[in-house]
Order: structure tokens, then C-alpha cells, then sequence
């Protein structure tokens, strides 16, 4: 925590302003500090590390706290560093820090989570009064305006908006319009990203329908860096002189924005819809072999059932499985001291074994009588010895362990369980 707090006080120490008498260029160079700016930051970064340190128990870790530093840092370099004052005479500088207020600081702090985390730096009576407070109309009315239509809607529209060359001039006069407009990226970004990034428990979206989402916004976000390419007009006549001092036409920083909005904002863009394809798919596998351990416990209930079953254990077709125990070579003897020594009975019933009187798995009287192990596996002395050393290969997750036998003691247990008539 002493390292947040150092960066805070560093922070707030470092509000400065640039020298008004050096040379335009040499001071869009340089790190210009605006106080509410530092001041709002290490605020914020003290609350999560008070936020941190009270919850740090309930599931945020270094990886969040990780994320919520760099996220700072990367609205210090957005808001702080010589992008924000090169950003003022360039419209290609412009956009590289709206894309990073999008497309990195927003997907960082939602990773931190700093929702939850500043609520928990309140004191105990104020994060009660908030949760009485996010339960009434309030509440109702940010799940709707949160709902992923609606976040999709509200991005897009945003993103397209402060685009359009005279909502983008006005912004660039006024710096309050200025300020809103930055907010407005950062904030439809934020809850753009905590609908992709969502953990799979608490997901509002299925993987399918999240790249869908992500997808979508790519597409309609790079119509406008396709248009300042392609087009051959300029589109954003402010930046004419800011352009000029820096060598280069109206044209030129044009098509350079419209490059930066679609290679590296495509390239995030892909990223996230390739981690999205990965994450669907791994769930998918994993539902496919859930479907497949209860599909097998299933049979295998039912195969012990009809073994419970009186007469199942019997039918017109006997199996030879006694005869074929006194040729493929195991020890009965040998199979009833292995069985004693394994503990098998302490969760089956095993006639001529002492104390195998457990009713944890079912009985193995009449095992050289049965047609069925498991009630999947003919019984055989083959089936039967790879039963005895590999049951969770063959029913994964059935109750009988793996008990590690070699293939000599598997066989001698079977020839003693083949001679149960």
C-alpha cells in the first residue's frame, strides 16, 4: 500500500505549469500538470488503496491492484503528458488519446474492479445509506441504462457524435465541452468493457452473443477512421494551424488519425474478440465433458440398480467369465490377501474376506456370475482387471478411486472375485 500512497503524494507534489515563455513546440513537449486533474487521481488511488486493504480477503488481488495502477498511469499520459497539448494543434494526437482513454485505461480499471473496492473505503454507515440508496429508483434506472443493449447504444452513439466535425469543434473551443467529452469516452468505454470483460458467473451476455457485442462496435467505430482516410476533403478545418506548425496538412494528420483509428483500435478490437472465440470455446468443452461425467454416472447407477435388481445378476445367456478365471493366470489366494491388504472392504460387502462388510459400493457376491461391471463393461478378465486399475478412466467420477495396482495384482484380485459363484 506504501507505494500507491508515494505515487498519490507524487502526483499532487508535481502540479506545475509549464513555462508560458518558452517556445510553442518546447512546451507542447513538455508534462503539463493540471491540479484537478493530479488532485482527482490521487484521490482516487488513495480510496482504492483504503478500499484495498479492507477487502483484500474478498477476492481482489495483485492482478487488480496491478490493473487499477496502470491504469492511472495511462490517464497520466492521456490528460497529463505532451499528448494532451499536441493533441490541441493535431487531430492524429487527438485521437491516440481518446483511443487510449477507450481502449486502454477503461479496460484496465474494469479489471480492477474499483466499484466495489470504493465502496468499500466509505465508512460502515455511508456504504449502508448507499446500498439503501442503489436499491431504490436510482438503482432500477442505472441497471436499465447499464443493460448491454443500451451500453452498446450509448458507445457507439457517443464515439460517432463527438466525431461529427461540429460537436468535435466545439469541444475543442470550450475546454468544459472538452472535459465532458473525454468523460463521455472514458465512461460509455467503462461500461462497454464491463460487459466483455465480465467473469463467466456473472456474465450478462453468453460468449457467442459478447463477440457479437464487441464485433459490432468495431465495426461502426472504424466507419469514421475509414471516412478520414478515404476522403479526400478535410474534415476538421480547427486543427489548420496546429497542423501547419507541425509541418504538415490538413489532409496529412487527417488520414495519420484515421490510420491510428483503425490499425491499433482494430488491432485491441481483434484481441478482444480472439480472447472472447478462446473463453467460448473452453466453456464449451468444459460443458461437453460435464455432460459426459453425468451421462456415465447415470449408466453407471443404472447398471448398479439392475445388479441390485433380484435375478439381473442371472439371464438365459450365463456368462463363462468362471471358466475363464482358471486360464488367464491369476492367484485366487494371492487375489483374497491383495483384496485384505488394499482395504476394498471398507466400502464393499466381499464374501471370504474378514471385516469387508462396508455398504459404501455395492456387494461383489456372484461376481463370476455376472454378465455386466459397472453396468457398462462385459465381464470378462480382461474388462475386469482394466476395472480394477483404472475405473476413473473408464467412469470419470464414479466413486470407486484409482488404487494404483500393478497389472499382476489386478489380475489375482479378479481370479478371487471370479471365484464368487
Amino acid at each position: 500500500m506504501r507505494w500507491l500512497m508515494l505515487l498519490a503524494m507524487m502526483l499532487f507534489l508535481a502540479t506545475q505549469p509549464a513555462c508560458a515563455d518558452a517556445g510553442h513546440e518546447e512546451a507542447a513537449l513538455r508534462w503539463h500538470f493540471e491540479a484537478w486533474v493530479t488532485i482527482s487521481l490521487a484521490i482516487a488511488a488513495l480510496a482504492y488503496a483504503r478500499g484495498w486493504r479492507r477487502m483484500r480477503a474478498r477476492a481482489i488481488g495483485r492482478i487488480e491492484v496491478f490493473c487499477f495502477a496502470a491504469g492511472i498511469l495511462s490517464l497520466i499520459l492521456a490528460l497529463e503528458s505532451p499528448l494532451d497539448a499536441i493533441g490541441e494543434d493535431l487531430f492524429s494526437a487527438h485521437m491516440a488519446q481518446h483511443l487510449t482513454l477507450m481502449l486502454v485505461s477503461a479496460p484496465l480499471f474494469v479489471r480492477a474492479r474499483p466499484l466495489i473496492v470504493f465502496l468499500w473505503a466509505m465508512p460502515r454507515g455511508l456504504r449502508r445509506w448507499f446500498g439503501r440508496w442503489w436499491g431504490g429508483p436510482i438503482g432500477r434506472v442505472f441497471g436499465i441504462l447499464t443493460s448491454p443493449i443500451s451500453v452498446w447504444l450509448w458507445f457507439c452513439g457517443l464515439f460517432a457524435f463527438w466525431h461529427i466535425p461540429g460537436p468535435y469543434g466545439w469541444a475543442l473551443r470550450h475546454e468544459p465541452v472538452h472535459v465532458l467529452e473525454h468523460l463521455c469516452f472514458f465512461v460509455s468505454a467503462f461500461a462497454f468493457w464491463s460487459v466483455v470483460i465480465e467473469p463467466s458467473g456473472r456474465r450478462r451476455l453468453d460468449y457467442g452473443a459478447s463477440l457479437m457485442f464487441v464485433a459490432t462496435a468495431a465495426v461502426l467505430s472504424g466507419l469514421p477512421g475509414a471516412l478520414m482516410v478515404l476522403t479526400s476533403r478535410p474534415l476538421y478545418p480547427i486543427h489548420a494551424a496546429g497542423a501547419a506548425r507541425w509541418g504538415l496538412s490538413l489532409i496529412d494528420d487527417q488520414q495519420l488519425a484515421g490510420l491510428i483509428m483503425w490499425i491499433p483500435a482494430g488491432f485491441a478490437y481483434i484481441v478482444a474478440i480472439l480472447t472472447l472465440l478462446v473463453l467460448w470455446l473452453r466453456a464449451a468443452e468444459r460443458r461437453s465433458e460435464a455432460r459426459l461425467r453425468r451421462g456415465a454416472a447415470a449408466a453407471a447407477t443404472l447398471g448398479l440398480v439392475l445388479l441390485a435388481l433380484p435375478g439381473c445378476g442371472k439371464s438365459g445367456e450365463q456368462s463363462n467369465a468362471g471358466a475363464a478365471a482358471t486360464s488367464f493366470g491369476g492367484d485366487p489366494q494371492r487375489g483374497a490377501k491383495q483384496i485384505a491388504e488394499t482395504g476394498c472392504g471398507a466400502c464393499h460387502t466381499i464374501p471370504g474376506i474378514g471385516g469387508a462388510d462396508a455398504l459404501v459400493g455395492p456387494p461383489l457376491d456372484k461376481m463370476g456370475r455376472r454378465i455386466y461391471l459397472a453396468g457398462l463393461l462385459r465381464n470378462t478378465p480382461d474388462n475386469m482387471i482394466s476395472w480394477l486399475r483404472y475405473p476413473q478412466r473408464i467412469v470419470p467420477g464414479n466413486a470407486m478411486p484409482d488404487m494404483n495396482l500393478t497389472q499382476e495384482q489386478a489380475r489375482d484380485i479378479a481370479a478371487y472375485l471370479y471365484t464368487l459363484k
